[in-house]
């Protein structure tokens, strides 16, 4: 068994996967995540194809090794594939309620 590639960058996961599901759509960007509250963003550099599904799970396929820039966090190397970007949650027990982590 082959393990996929997994990536952290700030609030994101980002995990390899065998393929863009069909129902994506193509989209104009390399930006995969927005910061709420600063305005910062994650982009992609290098050739590269993001995707969007209809509930909104943001997919992209790597042509090469390409780079993650964000503001406040280092430079990521990603390795040619196709993955989906994963927004961290975090579960708060006292108000028994589920979030995203903002960035």
């Amino acid at each position: 068994m082959i393990w996929p590639k997994i990536y952290r960058h700030g609030d994101l996961s980002i995990r390899q996967v065998a393929k863009i599901p069909d129902n994506a759509t193509q989209l104009s960007t390399t930006i995969i995540a927005l910061g709420e509250k600063t305005g910062h963003h994650h982009q992609l550099v290098g050739q590269v194809q993001v995707y969007e599904t209809p509930d909104k799970q943001v997919l992209f396929e790597a042509k090469q090794d390409v780079i993650v820039k964000h503001q406040e966090h280092n430079t990521l190397k990603i390795a040619k594939g196709n993955y989906v970007v994963i927004h961290e949650r975090e579960y708060d027990p006292f108000k028994d309620i589920e979030q995203e982590v903002i960035d």
